[in-house]
């Protein structure tokens, strides 16, 4: 398929084979594709029998977008990128890819989500937020954003990242605080995080609302992803609280490692506070303040001392409070847009 516009003939060819996209998703990423992560890339490029558009001019690529589903009605699409930014091939790309959407009879586009998030993120940069790198934490110049919405895409939801020193506090110290009938504990083996797969799915499906679940089934990629957590982290990034009483699980939560920061004796210095549930019953328990100081000790005993926070919105109490214990600062906002097709 072609377009002629003022005389520069634009192609785009879909690839389906995997391991030909690995080749081409540098083009549309800020973060490094490094061989050390390509076994799980390739695992979610396979398990959403994911394609490649990539453009061309006189058969050099010059953009590029990954489109996938998960056998709905959504098309989702991920690591957009246009050589120099240019502004023609960015509108054309946008075109051909809301042209492929309705020929597959798909109601609805959503993105940028890159595969595997925890690697490499979702959404477009907004502007005035820090572009240096890190995991799970795409950068673009606003172009992209501003073009999408101006070819009937909408903000679907807002992702909100508070950064700074990974602060260590211990919880059983803080005065007005009574944790007595709550443990805090982590798995110590992949069989253990394995037993408790289930219950940390099914915590943060009941209570994260619908509009906060961007990747598409999440449980299905629980393993890859807790693979690349552990490799680059540690099994205490994965937490949980039980209720002694009731010896019940009401809480869990997980952290990302950042695997592209290191300090001066090359250990990995840095992490993501990624997701974090409670039971509504136990809420209103300064709950967070126990999962955070816990998993703050185990996180500095592992040499972690930047931290980044996600919210899905721009101030609620948790990170008001944190702001004001540990001095983290909203420093980045992504988009997830979507668009309906009639």
């Amino acid at each position: 398929m072609e377009i002629q516009k003022n005389d520069t003939k634009i192609n785009y060819k879909i690839i389906n084979d995997s391991n030909e996209i690995l080749k081409k998703l540098e083009l549309g990423i800020s973060i490094p594709i490094w061989s050390e992560f390509y076994k799980y890339i390739l695992h979610d490029l396979n398990f959403f029998q994911a394609k490649s558009m990539i453009f061309e001019i006189d058969g050099d690529p010059v953009g590029h977008i990954l489109i996938y589903s998960d056998m709905d009605n959504i098309l989702y699409f991920g690591y957009v990128g246009v050589k120099d930014h240019n502004k023609k091939i960015i509108k054309y790309l946008i075109d051909e890819l809301i042209k492929y959407a309705r020929e597959h009879n798909f109601n609805l586009i959503r993105g940028p989500i890159n595969i595997p998030a925890v690697i490499y993120g979702y959404g477009f940069m907004k502007e005035g937020s820090l572009d240096d790198l890190f995991a799970a934490k795409p950068v673009n110049p606003p172009i992209y954003q501003n073009l999408f919405r101006k070819s009937g895409f909408y903000v679907k939801f807002q992702e909100y990242t508070w950064e700074g020193p990974f602060l260590r506090v211990n919880p059983y110290r803080l005065t007005g605080f009574d944790f007595s009938e709550y443990e805090y504990f982590t798995p110590d083996s992949w069989d253990k995080l394995m037993k408790l797969k289930s219950i940390f799915l099914e915590i943060n499906a009941k209570n994260f609302p619908d509009s906060s679940k961007i990747t598409p089934n999440i449980g299905e990629l629980f393993d890859n992803y807790a693979d690349f957590i552990i490799t680059y982290g540690g099994f205490y990034m994965f937490y949980f609280v039980r209720h002694i009483p009731t010896d019940k699980i009401i809480g869990c939560g997980c952290n990302l490692p950042n695997p592209f920061s290191k300090d001066a004796k090359g250990r990995y210095n840095s992490i993501v506070g990624y997701s974090y549930a409670v039971e509504p019953e136990h809420r209103k328990k300064s709950l967070a303040i126990l999962m955070y100081g816990a998993n703050s000790m185990d996180a500095w005993s592992n040499k972690m001392r930047f931290g980044s926070v996600v919210t899905g919105e721009a101030h609620d109490k948790g990170t008001t409070l944190m702001e004001k214990m540990v001095g983290i600062k909203l420093k980045r906002t992504h988009l997830i847009l979507e668009a309906v097709l009639d």
